[in-house]
């Protein structure tokens, strides 16, 4: 669903201006030439409060009121009912206005016309819009508008009151803080947010979820981990979405190191949550900062057998001239939950007593389209998995191959070590 029609099916409609009276027959031409020429004017009706209705009618509805209409919601002014700002809330959540799907420009065209009595200036209509473009429904503007003095004085012209709008949703109150998630969902998932989604995380950052929980929602969500992508990938990913904005030549090249050279990703992404430039997000939403997500690096025993594995592999293929392998986060992930299953599972039984696994199957990896002999094994320390491997024909030719760019370790924990280590070749 894009983002405008998150605006417009967002705004359920308290008071339902197509259901008190109005038919197709209702429909005229004879709206003020001045408003339908685009340069309306406030002096085109009467100043009273039957004037003020049929503003509404003609400029948010694009038609002349029908008579119940007429009469409903004059006698509401008049005894004071309703406010300006409840006609302003009845006439754009309408069901009928809403069938109009106006793109974004056009709502906030209708709200100045509406409320202000005049057409948007460029700085007023590059703000606004940027509201609805991140999913806020057209009442966030409605709400800065009502509270303006222009709307004031154009309410005074008519005898009524100004009244207030109370926004519903949490993403209507803070166009900084429902940016924040929007990013989110355009640079980490890839798409626009949906209307639930946006809203739910919206009132959660209102709730006192910081900064850095909800960044790990959305980059380490099952949602993403979907997208295979590539470390370098990862860390433009991490610019957009964290930063704010593209990634410099230096900085991308030196991240992407970090992970190739075995750092988690969880452990390259603390690295730019905390940063000045998301500290200074954070504050500008009203967001806590707050604390550090957990990596693997803190558990520091498996992270040694993890790095000293790869270290190994590519010692034996700059032993033979060739160039190392880059860790990867996807593949390590496969390792880890393949090494699991090796506990219980097995393909075959080598010779020496060791086992074997090597299918592929459900690992939904299309990036790594091209992938090598998994290897598997129960040896307790990298010597001898090393060891395992590299008397092994077939396992050493993968480990030799000039085919492949990446390597994954995983590495399962029993019985007090750090054992059935699980390599993926892609």
């Amino acid at each position: 669903m894009n983002v405008r029609k998150i605006a417009a099916a967002a705004a359920a409609a308290l008071l339902l201006v197509s259901n008190i009276g109005y038919t197709s027959s209702s429909y005229s031409s004879n709206i003020p030439t001045s408003y339908a020429a685009g340069s309306f004017t406030a002096s085109s009706y009467s100043k009273n409060t039957e004037g003020f209705v049929t503003r509404m009618y003609n400029i948010v509805l694009g038609r002349n009121p029908d008579s119940a209409g007429l009469k409903s919601w004059t006698t509401k002014l008049n005894t004071k009912k309703a406010t300006a700002s409840d006609i302003i809330y009845g006439f754009f959540c309408s069901s009928e206005y809403q069938k109009k799907k106006k793109t974004n420009e056009q709502m906030v065209t209708d709200c100045y016309n509406a409320m202000l009595g005049r057409n948007p200036d460029s700085k007023g209509m590059t703000s606004w819009t940027q509201r609805l473009n991140v999913g806020m429904t057209v009442m966030a503007v409605c709400k800065g508008f009502v509270g303006s003095n222009e709307f004031k004085g154009l309410c005074s012209t008519y005898g009524i009151s100004p009244g207030n709008i109370t926004l519903k949703y949490a993403r209507d109150e803070n166009y900084e803080r429902t940016y924040f998630v929007y990013r989110l969902y355009k640079n980490c998932l890839l798409r626009d947010p949906d209307v639930n989604g946006l809203e739910t995380w919206c009132q959660r950052l209102k709730s006192g979820y910081t900064g850095t929980q909800t960044a790990k929602g959305f980059i380490f969500s099952k949602e993403y981990m979907n997208i295979v992508t590539s470390n370098s990938a990862f860390v433009e990913m991490l610019y957009k979405t964290i930063l704010g904005r593209e990634p410099d030549k230096n900085g991308l090249a030196s991240w992407t190191s970090k992970l190739e050279k075995g750092s988690s990703r969880e452990n390259v992404t603390n690295g730019f949550l905390f940063s000045n430039e998301f500290k200074g997000q954070c504050s500008t939403a009203g967001i806590q900062l707050g604390a550090k997500i957990s990596t693997p690096e803190e558990n520091t025993p498996y992270m040694n057998f993890r790095n000293e594995i790869l270290t190994r592999v590519n010692n034996e293929r700059a032993a033979n001239g060739l160039k190392p392998l880059s860790m990867n986060f996807e593949l390590n992930k496969a390792g880890d939950v393949r090494a699991k299953e090796i506990v219980t599972r097995f393909a075959h039984t080598r010779p020496d007593g060791t086992f074997c696994f090597t299918a592929l199957d459900g690992l939904n990896l299309p990036y790594y389209s091209y992938m090598g002999e998994n290897i598997a094994s129960g040896f307790p320390d990298p010597s001898s998995v090393m060891t395992g491997w590299m008397n092994s024909p077939t396992h050493r030719e993968n480990i030799l191959s000039t085919n492949y760019k990446y390597v994954g370790i995983g590495v399962v924990y029993s019985g007090g070590k750090y054992h059935w280590t699980q390599i993926f070749i892609g």
